[in-house]
């Protein structure tokens, strides 16, 4: 991912992105074969596929998300040229919203009520060994 952003159209949101192979594994399911495990699995894979593009249509540069983003939803940002940042906090969730001028989001099929935020510059800086945006 790029470390310098300029002028990023921003969206900020509290969604589970970590639909994948942990929640399948974790759960109980009765099947009678592992190809039924992994028609599962799949489904769960397009599901996110589909997610992913829904917040890729409000032509964001920058995805902030309360909530942790597992890699596979990470990969489809990044190869759309979208950075994602994962596990903000609540409160700097709503903070992020207010001073960019966007709103929480939590549902992406309709990009026209949608108000995603803006700002200057986004950049990423190194303070000890710890990588922080500013």
């Amino acid at each position: 991912q790029q470390t310098t952003w300029k002028n990023p159209i921003i969206m900020v949101a509290n969604t589970p992105m970590d639909t994948d192979k942990i929640k399948i594994w974790g759960a109980r399911v009765r099947v009678s074969s592992m190809t039924e495990v992994a028609n599962i699995e799949q489904a769960e894979k397009l599901k996110m596929k589909l997610k992913c593009q829904d917040i890729m249509q409000h032509n964001i540069n920058i995805f902030i998300n309360r909530q942790l983003i597992y890699d596979y939803p990470e990969q489809i940002f990044r190869q759309n040229g979208i950075s994602s940042i994962e596990h903000a906090d609540f409160e700097g969730v709503e903070r992020l919203a207010l001073v960019t001028g966007g709103e929480i989001v939590s549902t992406f099929g309709n990009p026209e009520k949608v108000k995603l935020g803006k700002c200057d510059l986004i950049e990423q800086v190194m303070i000890g060994e710890d990588k922080l945006m500013r």
